[in-house]
């Protein structure tokens, strides 16, 4: 076990320097797009199909991935998605056509699925039991750095011209540094799965519905926050501050909420998350005039709605193995996909109904249901046990 511990403390430097840097580019090319096409004079409603290809892409794509890996093997898979990001980042320079720009950008979601779906197989795979949760937590934190980051090169490198597009598809590119990392150490993922991923839903409900529940908020809440600052009387600087103190709850928060799930039954943790979410989002409108309560609440709801989906992560990596896992990871991948298309529409129109209170409603009574069933998971369980 000694002669092994090496290699996966190598494979985890790797896995998470590769999230961090597709993290990066991913939120570095998105608003680059978005802002192009607005220069270009393309309205609100192609800007925001545009926006949704990624996530189309992981809806569509994330159920071929585990059998294409199983044919192929992780390493061409992991080389074969790098490819095809960089590629098609760097030819969203090359030209401007609108059609052809919804191909490569739908490519590019597809190539980040595979990324994202087998690394996270992969660090499930090689974390220990003990320190699960505190693993998953320091993967989930980095990647959250990597996506805060690339809005802030955009500051840096511009909007405009070909430079920000090359630079985005250099730092994907800059994955494969950690993959060489490990050299031919990659999981073996070639066994397959008891189970499909429609089964998935059925037999692992409460991980289902985290991610669906942190896809809903990356998707409505992060999306639409600055706007609901400045509807609700926030300059636009503040606004968009309220964004980055999520973020950092994000961020410091995740490794704390590791150690808990680590400490604790991990239901019970991520009925705690559950409820922190419901509050946050019933104390948002309450609190938006007084900054010395705001700023450190939203450090704390943004924190813990999304230790709900590290703590799923880490349930995920104690119940399932081998071909089950990356079944499972890609369930997960198609979930969120649904719940990053699904998240934005269903907000945006509480924010018209209920201007402007809608969206932190909306989401209140999502998270609500989700703890709701956090507890009957919870009570289940304790019966079963009790039954033993």
């Amino acid at each position: 076990m000694s002669e092994r511990q090496p290699d996966n403390t190598l494979a985890l430097v790797a896995i998470i320097a590769a999230v961090t840097a597709m993290a990066m580019a991913l939120s570095l090319s998105v608003p680059l797009v978005s802002l192009s096409l607005e220069r270009r004079g393309f309205g609100s409603d192609i800007i925001g199909i545009m926006g949704s290809m990624p996530a189309v892409a992981f809806l569509i794509g994330s159920p071929l991935i585990p059998g294409w890996t199983r044919i192929t093997g992780v390493g061409p898979m992991l080389w074969g998605g790098l490819i095809l990001s960089t590629g098609c980042i760097m030819a969203l320079a090359i030209s401007d056509n609108i059609i052809f720009w919804f191909f490569l950008r739908f490519l590019i979601g597809f190539g980040m699925a595979i990324l994202f779906l087998i690394s996270e197989t992969w660090i499930n795979t090689i974390a220990k039991e003990e320190t699960r949760g505190r693993t998953i937590a320091i993967y989930v934190s980095f990647m959250t750095c990597g996506f805060a980051t690339g809005p802030i090169l955009i500051n840096i490198l511009g909007a405009e011209g070909t430079l920000p597009f090359i630079v985005s598809g250099l730092i994907v590119l800059s994955a494969g540094i950690a993959f060489l990392m490990v050299g031919d150490r990659f999981p073996n993922l070639s066994e397959k799965s008891k189970f499909s991923i429609l089964r998935f839903l059925i037999i692992a409900p409460m991980i289902s519905a985290a991610t669906l529940l942190v896809a809903f908020f990356d998707g409505s809440v992060l999306t639409l926050m600055p706007v609901y600052g400045v509807k609700s009387g926030q300059i636009q600087e503040t606004a968009v501050l309220m964004t980055t103190a999520l973020l950092a709850g994000n961020i410091v928060l995740q490794i704390p909420i590791g150690w808990l799930a680590d400490k604790f039954d991990r239901l019970i943790v991520i009925c705690g998350c559950g409820v922190l979410g419901v509050a946050g989002a019933l104390l948002l409108p309450l609190l938006i005039p007084y900054p010395l309560l705001l700023w450190p609440m939203l450090i704390i709801w943004g924190g813990a709605v999304v230790g709900t989906y590290t703590i799923a992560l880490a349930i995920m990596g104690q119940q399932f193995r081998g071909g089950d896992l990356i079944t499972a990871t890609a369930a997960v991948g198609a979930l969120w996909g649904l719940g990053s298309l699904v998240g934005p529409a269903m907000a945006g129109a509480a924010m018209e109904v209920v201007e402007p209170h809608g969206m932190p409603f909306t989401f209140a009574a999502v998270c609500l249901i989700f703890v709701l069933l956090a507890l009957f998971q919870f009570f289940r369980q304790s019966k079963a046990q009790n039954n033993r």
